[in-house]
């Protein structure tokens, strides 16, 4: 998937509230998730996804699960990885 459906697949996701979030193999979620800790709006999240460039994304593999794809924006010095498991999206972080 390229920048422009992924991005709005997580819009979508953000707006209708199917957000989930990464856990360490402890059960504790990111710091870096500034979404998770309420220092970030998903408004604003959704504004930084909307200004990310082609150039400011990119696809990778998740570390642990076989044939996931991990989305990363970098936007405006930010830092957004996130990836899908229908229906929602996981935030690993957003900083």
């Amino acid at each position: 998937m390229g920048l422009k459906v992924v991005r709005e697949k997580a819009i979508e996701c953000l707006k209708s509230g199917r957000i989930q979030h990464e856990t360490d193999r402890a059960g504790n979620l990111d710091e870096k998730n500034l979404l998770v800790t309420g220092q970030i709006s998903v408004e604003e999240v959704i504004q930084l996804l909307l200004s990310t460039k082609g150039t400011e994304f990119e696809t990778s593999k998740h570390h642990i699960i076989r044939g996931l794809d991990v989305h990363i924006f970098r936007p405006k010095k930010w830092y957004i990885k996130c990836y899908f498991i229908e229906p929602d999206i996981f935030f690993i972080s957003v900083h």
